[in-house]
């Protein structure tokens, strides 16, 4: 059974931990990672890395993302750099187009994704 979505302060984004293999969390972002959620979302990841046991590799599912602006990136990179100092992997699966071009655009894909872009 799927546990419910974080409550991330009525801001327009829910996080839901998945089922996963052992050593991975897997958490799906769905809605909106502006101004707005940035905070709430950093927030509800280091409660998830910091529950026993201690995960390898953590795996943000990014269909469901609507919109991200750069307050949204920049909450995207709180998560990998507590993962990095924790042994930990950072996955971005599944990143919608806009948020792939934020990536680009940025210099951060390599950082998140571990690989840069394909041309398009």
């Amino acid at each position: 059974m799927t546990p419910p979505p974080d409550d991330l302060d009525d801001t327009g984004l829910t996080l839901t931990a998945e089922p996963d293999a052992p050593g991975t969390l897997g958490l799906r972002l769905a809605g909106s990672l502006d101004h707005e959620s940035a905070d709430a979302l950093v927030r509800a990841v280091a409660r998830h890395l910091e529950t026993p046991p201690a995960p390898r590799l953590l795996r943000l599912e990014c269909t469901g993302l609507t919109t991200c602006d750069a307050l949204g990136l920049a909450a995207l990179l709180m998560p990998g750099r507590r993962a990095r100092a924790a042994d930990c992997l950072l996955r971005l699966e599944n990143r919608p187009a806009r948020l792939e071009k934020l990536l680009a655009v940025t210099g951060t894909h390599g950082y998140l994704v571990g690989q840069e872009p394909r041309p398009a």
